[in-house]
């Protein structure tokens, strides 16, 4: 009887382990923190500057109105868009501010979040999986240095989401940067849940077996 009983028990361990396997493959190279959130910025961009004024001003300086941990990867992004739409860009400093022809433009992060709102299991003993979403609340003003002129002014919202696996979490943000590595969510329903039911279903292959006797 013991033996009958271990070997239905180690059925159901094999069964539950290739079942994990299986299901729980990556789907895919999962983008880290930061490129997900660099491709919600340029997202934004490319929605906000449909009708950014075209000219060829000397220099277009990009300034930030407010302090803020994510500035420096807006500034690039900003940098990295407007060359590509054939802008020189500077940042404002140095002999560049003494240019007779160029633009200002300042940039203002209202919001830039980066959460993990949901967390829930693909199936019965299936793995964890995580949405992250993006939150971004930008503004913008383009002036005229030497007169300065409101040329432009912009306010745009986005919000961008995907899922990933609960495991991968740890590998994916930055600990240098504290919007790059938000928290996730304790689910103290979940965290008894899984264990439950396998104690459940190895609970019922236990009274099957002796009430088959």
């Amino acid at each position: 009887m013991a033996k009958a009983l271990i070997e239905i028990l180690s059925v159901f361990i094999l069964s539950f382990c290739l079942f994990q396997n299986v299901f729980g493959q990556d789907e895919g190279e999962i983008k880290n923190n930061e490129i997900f959130l660099r491709e919600s910025i340029q997202k934004l961009l490319k929605q906000s500057f449909n009708d950014f004024p075209q000219g060829s001003p000397g220099l277009v300086f990009i300034d930030p109105e407010s302090e803020n941990p994510a500035n420096w990867l807006v500034e690039e992004e900003l940098t990295s868009y407007l060359t590509a739409k054939g802008f020189q860009t500077a940042l404002p400093q140095g002999e560049f501010r003494k240019s007779e022809n160029c633009w200002d433009l300042f940039y203002r992060i209202i919001q830039l979040k980066l959460t993990y709102p949901i967390v829930k299991s693909k199936g019965l003993f299936r793995e964890k999986i995580v949405t992250r979403e993006s939150e971004l609340n930008l503004s913008f003003r383009l002036m005229e240095k030497n007169s300065g002129k409101i040329l432009w002014t912009r306010r745009k919202n986005h919000t961008t989401s995907d899922v990933i696996s609960k495991k991968k979490i740890s590998t994916l943000k930055n600990e240098q940067y504290p919007f790059l590595s938000p928290e996730l969510p304790d689910s103290k329903t979940s965290r008894y849940i899984e264990p439950a039911l396998v104690a459940a279903v190895v609970g019922g292959l236990v009274y099957l077996f002796f009430a088959s006797r």
